[in-house]
């Protein structure tokens, strides 16, 4: 019993004293951020977590991030405030962030070098922004992993990635250009903004211009008589969206490949071009011929083309669906079941583009009495049986000429004999 008394005296004192090795402390040191080569990191985030030795709120006190200066370096300063209430921990962590690299260091109040380095697994990614000539462009913005910076006179920023690939995205004035790099070692990369004149075009699908609302490099504005154009579009990629009549249009341009984009609204239906009946044995057919005119007209949707019909005069006549299939470009056919003769058939036609745009039209016929090849005869034009006055006329001068040759040649013997 003694011995464990005055093991429990023993922890007291030696935890009494391990809590005023270090409580009350104040701490000063320099913190040094190096890439994967050994050299300073400029920009780097560094941070450190401490024991603040506080009797209430949180044990530990985390610090603003800081960056460190052109040589890598941020000065850090702690305080612990000491405390009687519990022993204190004398361990300091220190981390360094930048781009995707990550480090971690551990060190104890006043027992450290004046320098705690942090080894951070990154390479330097030098980006030079040009323009076609070779010129450098300054102003334009370059975001890599979430950080964008802006380039000076000479075109340049500098950005530090862990290995592997990163993503790039480079924006100036009306332009954009984005890609990836790959990284396992020192980058230097160059990043060329190709200047293009850029024209967009908005039509209906008879190739009419439209009023359309376009959004562009982060702009909106009208599209008068349906046109958009500029001579100071960089970079390769170019992303826009149109708005007309309650429809949404979206493009991207591959600026190498084209500078100019007709954008087509469909806003026009297809057309009833006609509709004829016959009859097939004793089974009314409906053929109807369809077209959806325009330069950029999307089409008919086949699959869309609907008819319904009822039998009249019945006063419980239902609406059903007949079957449709294509028969020709464009042309659609129905066959009814068999109904009988004088029956009125009273439809209705549906028909979409590929669009969406709707057209309905309503017919009605009687059908016909079936003949005995199953199909309804042609109807016969009379023809007029009167004979022709030209012929009368004709043949009255044949007659004038043959008295005249007979008198002629009377007249002539005459006066031989």
């Amino acid at each position: 019993m003694k011995g464990l008394f005055t093991t429990l005296i023993l922890a007291f004192l030696i935890s009494v004293s391990c809590a005023a090795d270090c409580a009350g402390y104040t701490d000063e040191f320099d913190v040094r951020a190096l890439d994967a080569k050994l050299r300073p990191v400029e920009g780097a985030y560094i941070q450190v977590t401490y024991d603040r030795g506080s009797s209430f709120g949180q044990q530990y006190f985390t610090t603003e991030l800081l960056r460190t200066d052109g040589e890598g370096i941020v000065h850090m300063a702690v305080y612990n405030q000491g405390t009687e209430t519990r022993p204190i921990d004398c361990t300091i962590w220190v981390n360094a962030t930048i781009g995707d690299g990550y480090a971690e260091r551990t060190i104890e109040a006043n027992s450290h070098p004046l320098t705690v380095d942090l080894n951070l697994d990154v390479y330097p990614i030098d980006i030079r922004v040009n323009d076609m000539a070779g010129n450098p462009i300054e102003g334009a913005v370059v975001t890599i992993n979430g950080e964008s910076k802006e380039t000076g006179s000479n075109g340049r920023v500098k950005f530090h990635a862990a290995p592997g690939t990163v993503d790039y995205f480079v924006s100036y004035e009306k332009g954009t250009e984005g890609g990836t790099i790959p990284v396992t070692d020192d980058v230097d990369y160059e990043v060329v903004l190709y200047r293009y004149t850029v024209t967009i075009n908005a039509v209906d699908d008879r190739g009419n211009p439209v009023d359309a609302v376009i959004t562009i490099l982060n702009e909106t504005m009208a599209m008068a008589d349906g046109v958009y154009q500029s001579d100071e579009i960089y970079g390769n990629t170019l992303e826009a969206e149109l708005e007309y009549a309650g429809i949404e249009k979206s493009i991207v341009m591959d600026l190498a490949k084209e500078t100019e984009r007709t954008v087509v609204f469909d806003v026009n239906p297809p057309t009833i071009d006609s509709t004829s009946t016959s009859m097939v044995g004793s089974r009314p057919r409906l053929t109807i011929k369809l077209a959806d005119e325009g330069e950029y007209a999307s089409g008919v949707d086949s699959s869309a083309v609907k008819v319904t019909y009822r039998i009249l005069p019945s006063p419980d006549a239902q609406w059903v669906d007949a079957t449709v299939f294509v028969s020709g470009v464009n042309t659609y056919t129905i066959d009814f079941p068999e109904i009988g003769e004088n029956k009125l058939i009273d439809f209705k036609i549906e028909a979409r583009d590929m669009e969406g745009n709707k057209v309905v039209q309503s017919g009605k016929f009687v059908t016909e009495k079936e003949e005995e090849n199953g199909e309804t005869p042609p109807e016969v034009e009379e023809t007029d049986q009167d004979f022709p006055l030209i012929y009368i006329i004709i043949g009255a001068i044949l007659i004038i000429v043959v008295v005249y040759i007979v008198r002629y040649l009377l007249k002539r013997k005459g006066n031989e004999v």
